[in-house]
């Protein structure tokens, strides 16, 4: 598995120094220059002041290159979408985020703690918080996010060293993270704890504490199923007593992505069936939950499955929308390693649907990062003016074909929603970047 910590010698400036895509340009790591004349019959000291004079200019060229970068591809990271993706059923499914390869454990680029460049543009009060956030250096797939007293507590996919990280913020803007370890220090003993196995978690608050719900995979078996776990605290340590997985559609190869979501006082989880043995098709469920969060009750009922072009023959990481009486389903789809990931929604009649899928995506390459997936909505309310600001949290990769790049990670990024109305993310001219820092 090629999980490195070494910083990149060679960074895609579009990718990561701005969150940039399109017309960005990657910067060459060296230029060479040749002033074209012979330098045996010029003194000594021509020759070096002809050097220092070629040299000076090469680095100002390469740094006002840098800046033109930087300042052109953020100002770009959301531009308007501008061809629909409506198509007919696509055979064959792409491979999923199973952790296989760098799905579930992602990559360091080697730093923790990145400062914003100067000039990222920042229109309005700085300290506003409706900006779109790119976390760099975050290293958070699958996040999913959760606000309990005035703290932000975001979770991922497991990656440097833990099962599942947990970052938290108090910053209404959430540009500042602070690393709060491991909320899963151990797994069941039916689970493979070698490896990366561990990933896509969601916590709901219970009477009497937290549920989280994450995937690993059965050791006598192999396949990736559901399982929860239990702590008196958001950041953990959560403890999962159970002796086999909560869900496991062993049938469909495996389920995997779950993540919960309440209708007043009634609770639901959401999940994907893994849909890789022959016959079966990738599908999205839902099901009721007891008070408990734990316990499922009644039967699953399937909300969605590919049947569009874009989707490449697979739909994964599921997340309900429920604001307003209105049932918004968002899911990712197409392969995760790739720019063709993509976050796509539907319009539902209720928590167990119906659904039906829009024709076109919500978020994809060109219009916000490379590969966006994994998206959650989650509410978060200002301790001081008690302002609630829904936002829609995803990841993005850092590198425009993270395939092919041994320090491709994914970045959490989080941006406004409307207040109400139809689902698409608010006013995106203005992105951000935010940073993250471990505690003492």
């Amino acid at each position: 598995m090629p999980v490195s910590a070494r910083p990149d010698p060679c960074p895609d400036p579009a990718a990561t120094d701005s969150f940039a895509f399109g017309s960005a340009t990657e910067t060459p790591a060296e230029t060479a220059v040749s002033a074209g004349v012979s330098v045996a019959r010029r003194p000594w000291w021509r020759v070096r002041r002809a050097t220092v004079i070629i040299g000076s200019l090469v680095v100002l060229m390469v740094v006002v290159a840098a800046l033109a970068i930087t300042g052109s591809g953020v100002k770009g990271v959301f531009a308007a979408a501008s061809s629909p993706q409506a198509g007919s059923p696509q055979a064959g499914a792409a491979p999923t985020d199973d952790g296989q390869g760098q799905g579930p454990s992602g990559s360091s680029s080697g730093s923790t703690e990145v400062e914003p460049p100067a000039g990222t543009p920042t229109p309005g009060d700085p300290a506003q918080p409706r900006s779109a956030v790119v976390v760099r250096g975050s290293n958070l797939a699958d996040p999913y996010l959760l606000t309990i007293d005035g703290v932000t507590y975001a979770y991922g996919t497991n990656a440097d060293g833990a099962h599942v990280p947990v970052l938290t913020s108090t910053d209404p803007s959430l540009r500042s993270w602070v690393r709060a370890g491991d909320a899963l220090p151990h797994l069941p003993g039916w689970a493979q704890d070698t490896g990366f196995t561990t990933w896509a978690p969601s916590v709901a608050e219970v009477d009497g504490g937290y549920v989280l719900y994450y995937v690993t995979r059965v050791a006598a078996t192999g396949h990736q199923c559901v399982s929860t776990a239990h702590a008196t605290s958001p950041t953990g340590p959560f403890i999962d007593v159970s002796t086999s997985p909560a869900i496991c559609q062993e049938a469909e190869g495996g389920s995997i992505d779950p993540s919960p979501y309440a209708v007043g006082a009634e609770r639901y989880l959401t999940w994907k069936s893994e849909g890789i043995l022959p016959g079966t098709t990738p599908t999205i469920w839902a099901q009721r939950l007891a008070a408990d969060g734990r316990t499922l009750l009644g039967e699953p009922t399937a909300l969605l499955r590919p049947t569009l072009d874009w989707q490449h023959g697979l739909v994964e990481g599921p997340a309900m929308l429920v604001r307003g009486g209105s049932y918004d389903l968002l899911f990712s789809a197409g392969d995760w390693h790739s720019p063709d990931y993509a976050t796509g929604s539907a319009t539902c009649a209720g928590p167990l649907g119906p659904c039906t899928v829009r024709p076109e995506s919500l978020l994809r390459t060109g219009t916000a990062g490379v590969g966006p997936g994994g998206a959650e909505p989650f509410r978060s309310i200002d301790r001081a003016s008690g302002e609630e600001t829904w936002w829609l949290a995803f990841h993005t990769w850092n590198r425009r074909e993270p395939a092919e790049n041994p320090h491709a990670d994914r970045q959490l990024v989080v941006v406004p929603l409307p207040d109400a109305g139809a689902l698409t993310p608010a006013d995106r001219s203005a992105v951000r970047l935010g940073r993250v820092t471990t505690a003492p």
